[in-house]
Formats: structure tokens, C-alpha cells, sequence
């Protein structure tokens, strides 16, 4: 499993033209699953790790002399989470100039999976959860604050 999250003033997901989803001050965060996540993924330890890292992760300003550090949660902090499906992110470039996405899940199972992940983070935190639509063509805004880009990869984080 792969997630880029984004601290963001602002975010939103439109499909045809129509917003589906929209947050304030946040995280937006593309998220993928690869083939070998397998269609068990959500039974392994990894999975709710990389939910509780996402929403862990303190890179939102503190109080005082902590304000131009990271240094509160995403809960801490008070903010939003937008969760956006996003295959893309198991892009192989290593051949040629057109991407392969032979690493990346299936959709049979990697649809229900990302319903199941945005359901567990919404009931894992004290935060207000949207989400992108799997498999449809979304037009993503967002303000990157900072920029702060964060890389979380189940198999770097879980996996020893």
C-alpha cells in the first residue's frame, strides 16, 4: 500500500463537472494498493499501521514557539482528510516512456479495499473523512501548504 499525503489549506474532488468532495485545512491523501498487497491486505497488521501513521503524522504547527514547527497530528490539529483512489501510484517507469501498472491491485479487489480503508480511518479518528470516487475520472484541487509531501509505502514501513 502505497500513500502520498499532502498537507493542503484546501482540497477537492470533482467527477463530471460535479464536486464530490471538498476539505478545509488538511490532508489530502492519493491512495493505492499494489499487487501484492493481495485482496487480504485489510487482515494484515500493515494496514491499520499505515492508517494510524497517515493520521499520526504531526506536520501541523503547534502553539507559541512551536507555530513554525511540526509539531501536532491531523486530530491535534483539527483538520480534514480527503482520501482520493489512485492506482497511479504503482506506476512502473523503469522501460520505455509509457508507464506500466502491472504493480498495482486489481480493481475487483482493490475498490473494496479502499471503501474498507476510507470506513476504518472515518471510525479510527475524531476528524472528518471525504473521499474521491475509485475508478472514475476526477479533476483533484488542492493548496499544498508548506509544501509538505509526506511518502508512506506499507512495505518500507511494515515490512523488515
Amino acid at each position: 500500500m502505497r500513500i502520498l499525503a499532502q498537507r493542503v489549506t484546501e482540497a477537492s474532488v470533482s467527477v463530471d463537472g460535479r464536486q464530490v468532495a471538498a476539505i478545509g485545512p488538511g490532508i489530502m491523501a492519493l491512495v493505492g494498493f499494489g499487487q501484492d498487497d493481495g485482496a487480504d491486505f485489510h487482515t494484515h497488521p500493515a494496514f491499520m499501521g499505515m492508517i494510524h501513521k497517515l493520521v499520526g503524522l504531526r506536520i501541523f504547527p503547534g502553539q507559541g514557539t512551536l507555530a513554525n514547527k511540526f509539531h501536532t497530528s491531523l486530530e491535534e490539529f483539527g483538520g480534514q482528510l480527503l482520501l482520493v483512489p489512485q492506482f497511479t501510484l504503482y506506476a512502473d517507469c523503469r522501460k520505455g516512456r509509457r508507464p506500466s501498472f502491472t504493480g498495482a491491485g486489481n480493481p475487483t479487489w482493490a475498490e473494496p479495499m479502499f471503501d474498507y480503508f476510507v470506513k476504518m480511518v472515518d471510525e479510527s479518528c475524531n476528524v472528518s473523512v471525504s473521499s474521491g470516487i475509485f475508478g472514475a475520472d476526477m479533476a483533484i484541487r488542492l493548496c499544498n501548504w508548506g509544501p509538505v509531501t509526506i511518502w508512506l509505502d506499507s512495505e518500507n514501513l511494515f515490512n523488515s
